[in-house]
């Protein structure tokens, strides 16, 4: 999860999106149903090593940006998109979930420091006065359980993402070319 050096965290005046309605447009690539609780996931953030649980975050608004190394660009995209909006990690975590099935065991100990390296890029790009391991969560689902749990499809090819309310409750999801604007319409949601 990046951000752009040139996005700044000011908080905007914004009229929160009011609407109680969920993404259900086909066209949208809602995957997971709306208004069903978070199914229960704990993973370990790299570097901070912070928990991140649908538990850990009751009272906070969690967005899970999942993604691959070739398409991280929507994970700034949802942060360039939000966080103008929505600055305090109080409110809003935002987490990229990287698939690393692929990383057999053995080699997951090689992967980690390419993890931190991502970690460290994304880090300086917060702006001075904000800890990084509030705003920067690089979440390695090494067996896939994340993705399962979600019924998280493709998304080295296409972004996901899914936003849970404080509750624990999944606003929505979506898959598809426009990751941020989707982003910012779902948190809205589920601040409303």
């Amino acid at each position: 999860m990046a951000l752009k050096a040139d996005s700044k965290f000011h908080a905007t005046h914004h009229t929160p999106f009011k609407s109680k309605t969920i993404m259900t447009d086909p066209t949208n690539h809602v995957f997971y149903t709306a208004g069903q609780p978070a199914p229960p996931f704990k993973v370990t953030a790299t570097k901070s090593g912070r928990q991140v649980s649908q538990s850990d975050c009751r009272g906070t608004v969690l967005g899970l940006i999942f993604h691959g190394r070739d398409n991280y660009q929507a994970a700034v995209d949802v942060n360039t998109a939000v966080r103008p909006v929505f600055p305090s990690a109080t409110e809003l975590t935002l987490a990229s979930v990287l698939d690393l099935t692929i990383v057999p065991r053995l080699l997951q100990g090689a992967v980690k420091p390419m993890l931190e390296k991502a970690y460290d890029q994304a880090a300086s790009q917060i702006p001075a006065g904000y800890d990084p391991a509030d705003y920067v969560f690089l979440l390695p689902d090494w067996n896939g359980s994340l993705y399962k749990a979600f019924g998280v499809k493709n998304a080295e090819k296409m972004a996901a993402l899914v936003v849970i309310d404080g509750a624990g409750t999944v606003v929505g999801s979506y898959q598809g070319p426009q990751p941020g604007e989707a982003a910012l319409k779902l948190v809205q949601q589920a601040m409303g």
